[in-house]
């Protein structure tokens, strides 16, 4: 339901935006010259309604194909993603539940964590994970996942790989309001 009620809005979110644009775009015409505008007592000409018309379904499907893109996919209702490079998201559920995913389909529960340009930094969850270890870097260009048993296997191959310490590490939803809020929140689906 939650999913549902999501997509209604960023179906009703993609049509706005659409109008918006189709109607910058009719005023870039207006001022670069290449539209003039005729109009007879105050009405909007066919010409000009159907030029508007014609950009803002071609921007509507452009959008909503961009909403579905790992670029532009932040999830639908209970679920939530965040891009971290290399097309590697971060996932959440439920508003609780991060994990990631790698491309075998194995599925890791994390608490907090960090990442840069190739690596993923995180502490796992223990109840999700088994024994496996508390800590774990994926490398994004590889795939690969390295398991550090406990905190301070991690600590010293952090200072070997000059990895970020867990003090440093931030939980999900911080990183998915610096990436999806601001300019992407207004201007995308």
């Amino acid at each position: 339901m939650e999913s549902l009620f999501h997509f209604t809005f960023e179906l009703i979110k993609i049509s706005i935006l659409s109008c918006i644009y189709s109607t910058l775009i009719l005023f870039a015409f207006k001022f670069i010259g290449h539209y003039k505008p005729d109009t007879k007592f105050g009405r909007v000409s066919k010409k000009k309604l159907r030029i508007w018309l014609f950009s803002a379904i071609f921007i509507s499907i452009v959008l909503f194909i961009f909403m579905f893109t790992y670029f532009g996919d932040h999830g639908l209702g209970d679920s939530a993603r965040v891009p971290v490079g290399h097309f590697k998201v971060v996932r959440q559920i439920n508003g609780s539940d991060t994990y990631l995913q790698n491309s075998k389909g194995e599925q890791l529960g994390i608490k907090n964590f960090t990442f840069d340009n190739d690596n993923l930094f995180a502490e796992t969850q223990k109840e999700f994970n088994g024994e496996k270890g508390d800590y774990i870097v994926w490398d994004l260009r590889t795939d690969s996942w390295t398991y550090y048993k406990t905190e301070t296997d991690y600590l010293v191959a952090a200072k070997q790989n000059n990895y970020p310490v867990p003090d440093n590490f931030k939980e999900f939803g911080e990183f998915y309001k610096r990436h999806w809020q601001g300019w992407r929140f207004w201007t995308l689906p």
